[in-house]
């Protein structure tokens, strides 16, 4: 499995980040607030399309947001793995927004261990759509 996070696991399109906040299915799980929808996409498209947001009202300084930023995007590419094999008999995608909630900066222990049970709500979600 490639650990790499590139530019096609991003979610940059303008029209599928609005499709994700109208019609995305939520949950909150501390530290992050998941948008997610299943999504019909082409073959060319990872499994996931990830975007990730650090509020700036709770954060002024950008070099604090980007270390955030940092930290969960380090740990997505570590933990995609598993995602991804889950995701890998469906023929649908996900698109997936991390919304960073906590008003300090967490350890990246801390955000990885989140993020892995964010990871193991969203295959339990993809499983039960299937």
């Amino acid at each position: 499995m490639d650990e790499s996070f590139g530019k096609s696991e991003r979610l940059c399109l303008k029209r599928r980040f609005e499709a994700l906040l109208a019609d995305g299915k939520s949950f909150f799980l501390y530290p992050f607030r998941v948008i997610y929808l299943d999504k019909q996409l082409t073959e060319q498209e990872p499994p996931v399309q990830l975007a990730i947001a650090v509020r700036k009202k709770k954060f002024k300084k950008a070099v604090t947001r980007n270390l955030i930023r940092r930290r969960i995007r380090e740990s997505w590419r570590r933990r995609k793995g598993e995602l991804y094999a889950c995701l890998s008999t469906r023929h649908n995608n996900l698109l997936v927004l991390l919304v960073y909630g906590a008003d300090e900066v967490l350890s990246y222990a801390d955000i990885d261990r989140r993020l892995g049970m964010v990871m193991r709500r969203l295959m339990e979600e993809a499983g039960k759509q299937a």
